[in-house]
């Protein structure tokens, strides 16, 4: 058994916590079938559902900011903290 943290809101994030979406955006506004995994701008995940590190998703501006103040000016995230299941964690090759 293993044992995480979840975050709430008012929470800092730190570049060590896991994160993942709580939505998947279809691209151009949601008027596509398609969706994208890499970001065309950064280069970072998108779309995933399995945990990645923070660090790897957002940049160093969003770190030590509360779980509420990233899910108020970016999509919504879901927030752990702790060693989560190498199966669930989000690697290069899958996206």
């Amino acid at each position: 058994m293993k044992t995480v943290q979840i975050l709430e809101k008012e929470d800092i994030v730190e570049g060590t916590d896991w994160c993942r979406p709580l939505q998947l955006c279809t691209m151009n506004g949601g008027h596509s079938d398609y969706m994208s995994y890499r970001s065309q701008y950064s280069g970072r995940p998108e779309n995933n559902v399995k945990w990645a590190p923070v660090n790897k998703i957002f940049g160093a501006g969003w770190l030590g900011c509360s779980v509420e103040s990233i899910n108020n000016h970016l999509q919504k995230y879901e927030f752990v903290r702790g060693d989560i299941p190498k199966s669930h964690i989000l690697t290069e090759d899958d996206y």
